[in-house]
């Protein structure tokens, strides 16, 4: 003698039961899903969409400030002086030096950095010296560094910068 199916002992206990009973299984199962479907996926898509709210609205604010500072830097770009060219471009850059107490241990065109790059190096100097002429250096004369890499040692530091000439007016 074989079994009944589980499927078929299923039916014939769903069969058994009274329409009422049947009702109130259903109405059951019925809210079993609906509780799974929320827990399962409604509310876990709600906090991925708070989330993504949350990062959005950070990024917004952040493009807001980087567009606000690029736009304070080319305002600023713009009351700048135009930068020398030719060799008084190189003669600007070690006559500031030499005005701001900062010794230029080389100078080398080219560099590596491409046609025309002028490199600097500094082999010992305080903070707020190499800072202040960079900053002097762009103010007074419109020439920003394209690079600097600089490295403590000794409590002093050691830099090298690269300036790119401007390029000539069309």
């Amino acid at each position: 003698m074989t079994r009944p199916s589980k499927s078929a002992r299923l039916a014939d206990w769903w069969h058994a039961r009274e329409p009422r009973e049947r009702w109130m299984v259903s109405a059951m199962l019925i809210a079993l899903a609906a509780f799974a479907l929320w827990y399962g996926a409604i509310a876990p898509l709600r906090q991925a969409r708070d989330a993504a709210r949350e990062r959005h609205a950070a990024a917004a604010a952040a493009l807001r400030e980087i567009e606000s500072a690029l736009a304070y830097l080319e305002a600023s770009a713009a009351r700048l002086p135009p930068a020398p060219a030719g060799d008084a471009f190189a003669r600007a850059i070690a006559d500031s030096a030499g005005a701001a107490g900062v010794a230029i241990g080389r100078q080398d065109h080219g560099g590596g950095g491409g046609e025309g790059v002028l490199v600097v190096a500094i082999d010992a100097v305080d903070a707020a010296a190499l800072f202040g002429w960079i900053d002097a250096l762009r103010r007074d004369h419109g020439i920003v560094p394209t690079g600097l890499q600089v490295d403590k040692r000794g409590g002093r530091l050691r830099a090298e910068l690269r300036f790119a000439p401007p390029l000539p007016a069309p």
